[in-house]
């Protein structure tokens, strides 16, 4: 409904500016004053082929006015007509190539095609046009997305929370987007750097952050154990032993860290804490307000890793000391209150910055690095971020590795993983872009979908968009949770009720995915995705006369389903003993064989036809598929073994 009001607005002002243009002209243009009334009529109807019809004839009579060809290609758009709309969308480009309408609408009708290569120069473009258009950000977000580059479609979400604030969909847009990356970046360290000390310390991690202390334990120890750690790697292993209760283990680790001359603020804050475990509240006071002052933002991100070290009755002790301390004057009101909410509070502190400033005069100089390592070096992070981040587009690998840490120990986590995507970029810093850049958006992930979450904390359409994550990454019963839910909440809901079934039937619930399937068709027997998935239940159970009457009335497909449903029909056609049309239907299907058992059908069809050649060529790629398909299956296991993105 948004993106049709926006067509009719934007056509309906084309067309003013196209009658002002005209007012002046002679007789020709009284009739075209009146086709583009015709037209005016026919959009306030919605009767788009009409409109189309009248804006068609329109650029016959002016064919050099771009408006107009960018108003019939929205009568095309609307009419779902892609081909003509696309022709009418380059042509007034070719016209004005400063329109904003042809060029956002071009990019749309490439994504609607799936083709996102080609999507992308146009939403940009956009973009530049019109920098505050929620749609063009909105687009561009899922055209990366489409191309698998989660970075850059995080980029795009992001503009678009900057935009739409209290849109819950952005946030959630922008946490999926950050979460793929997260598993992007894991995927690669498992493949390309699994003997890395980065990979290992990130590992040690994330078991730590899931509670399995001791698989931390032994991860931690492989970090430690190559030639040079990576910075902190001892003062975590420290946090992780004093969770265990380990205490003069964790000291040794801490004191070790102090050795390496990491600078390693973690170090500080661990003895801070020890202190507290051994039942000196007051000693580790001193020490946290130490640490506080130079930079109340590394406190307030960094002492909730602490929460598991402390006891409730530890934890106690120290806020009774803050308050204490604060009545008497003796702690000021700011640093008692972050103390406080360390250990009392689930809030997620996150910088919103972009690191797009400009470059003041002297950024990047041997000086300023020189200040923002000497900021660096007295745990004040936030200075030494703010230091350098001005000058992130130009620094080097020394100071944006500097960068890195001191942005994201200071919360500042957008800034950490901009500098990451520039590290990863060089060959000898990529394991170290790929660390810093899964910590901070794992960060800004959590970050953006509890902010969506508080947006529209229980609508039905978060449950949907919830469950449509959790369906992208294969795990069903929380997906199936997510959808129950939002059909709970609206059982009418189309999307609802379709989204459950797709995701019972991948669970092989057959029977009630095909009662809620068939209860959207007794609403809609002409709805083509819920015919599809009749038809693909049915044909799993061999039902191939029950399936065939369902997958013939799936005209009206989104063209990625397309070849999904030449597969079925190709199943049910040589099931029925139609090989020709077996044949033609599977070789339609192709482009969605992922694991090669496509290929394998069409192989054996054509040796029940005679066709040796073509059924040795089927079945050679058969074999690569599936052992393409085997390998990404290894990747994943091993990915799911160290689970990087869990939180």
């Amino acid at each position: 409904m948004h993106r049709l009001a926006l067509v009719l607005c934007l056509a309906t002002a084309f067309t003013n500016s196209i009658v002002s243009v005209i007012a002046a002209a002679e007789e020709p243009a009284q009739n075209l004053q009146s086709l583009l009334a015709e037209a005016r009529d026919a959009q306030s109807r919605r009767d788009f082929n009409a409109a189309a019809e009248s804006y068609r004839k329109a650029v016959e009579l002016e064919p050099s006015i771009p408006e107009l060809w960018a108003n019939l290609g929205l009568m095309y758009h609307e009419s779902g007509k892609p081909a003509e709309a696309i022709r009418s969308f380059k042509e007034a480009i070719r016209l004005k190539p400063s329109l904003f309408v042809p060029q956002l609408f071009l990019g749309i009708e490439f994504l609607g095609a799936k083709n996102p290569e080609a999507a992308i120069p146009y939403l940009e473009k956009a973009e530049k046009l019109n920098p505050d258009d929620l749609q063009a950000a909105l687009s561009l977000g899922k055209a990366y997305g489409m191309l698998n580059r989660a970075d850059h479609a995080a980029d795009a979400y992001f503009k678009t929370t900057q935009l739409a604030p209290n849109d819950g969909s952005a946030w959630l847009n922008l946490g999926s987007a950050y979460l793929q990356q997260v598993e992007d970046d894991a995927r690669l360290m498992t493949s390309e750097y699994k003997h890395s000390a980065y990979f290992n310390l990130r590992a040690a991690e994330t078991f730590a952050e899931q509670g399995k202390l001791v698989q931390a334990d032994d991860a931690f120890k492989a970090a430690i154990a190559s030639g040079s750690p990576a910075p902190c790697a001892h003062a975590e292993f420290g946090i992780t032993l004093l969770r265990k209760k380990r205490i003069a283990e964790a000291r040794e680790q801490f004191d070790l860290e102090t050795r390496t001359v990491s600078h390693c603020g973690l170090t500080s804050l661990g003895t801070a804490m020890t202190e507290l475990v051994e039942e000196h509240p007051d000693v580790a006071l001193k020490g946290l307000t130490s640490i506080a002052e130079a930079d109340p933002d590394f406190v307030r991100s960094n002492l909730p890793l602490f929460r598991d070290a402390v006891s409730a009755g530890q934890a106690r002790q120290l806020i009774e000391l803050v308050r204490s301390r604060q009545t008497s004057g003796a702690l000021k009101p700011e640093i008692a209150s972050l103390i406080e909410k360390a250990f009392l509070s689930d809030d997620m502190p996150v910088t919103a910055s972009s690191g797009e400033q400009g470059r003041p005069s002297g950024m990047g100089e041997p000086s300023a690095t020189a200040q923002a390592q000497r900021f660096y070096t007295g745990g004040q992070y936030a200075k030494c971020d703010q230091a350098l981040k001005p000058a992130l587009h130009t620094l080097g690998s020394f100071q944006l590795q500097l960068l890195a840490s001191c942005s994201f120990y200071t919360g500042d986590f957008r800034t950490t993983s901009i500098a990451a995507q520039r590290l990863k970029s060089n060959s000898t810093t990529r394991a170290q872009g790929l660390y810093w850049e899964s910590k901070a958006d794992q960060k800004l992930a959590i970050a953006a979908l509890i902010r969506a979450g508080d947006i529209d904390a229980d609508s039905p359409r978060m449950h949907v968009l919830l469950g449509d994550i959790f369906r992208q990454k294969r795990r069903w019963n929380d997906a199936e949770t997510e959808y129950r839910k939002a059909v709970a909440l609206d059982p009418k809901s189309h999307s609802a009720r379709l989204s459950l079934a797709i995701v019972l039937f991948s669970q092989l619930k057959y029977g009630e995915a095909l009662d809620i399937d068939r209860s959207l068709l007794a609403e809609d027997p002409n709805d083509s995705e819920a015919n599809l998935l009749a038809g693909e239940i049915l044909v799993q159970q061999n039902l191939y006369a029950e399936a065939e009457p369902y997958l013939s009335k799936c005209r009206s497909l989104q063209p990625e389903f397309v070849p999904r449903l030449h597969a079925l029909l190709g199943r049910v056609y040589a099931a029925t003993d139609r090989i020709p049309a077996a044949i033609s239907e599977y070789k339609e299907g192709l482009s969605s064989d992922e694991d090669g058992s496509i290929h394998y059908q069409l192989a054996r069809l054509y040796q029940k036809s005679g066709d040796k050649i073509a059924a040795e060529e089927a079945f050679k790629e058969s074999k690569r598929l599936s052992r393409q398909w085997d390998d990404h299956a290894k990747i994943a296991l091993e990915q799911s073994s160290t689970d990087l993105s869990h939180q």
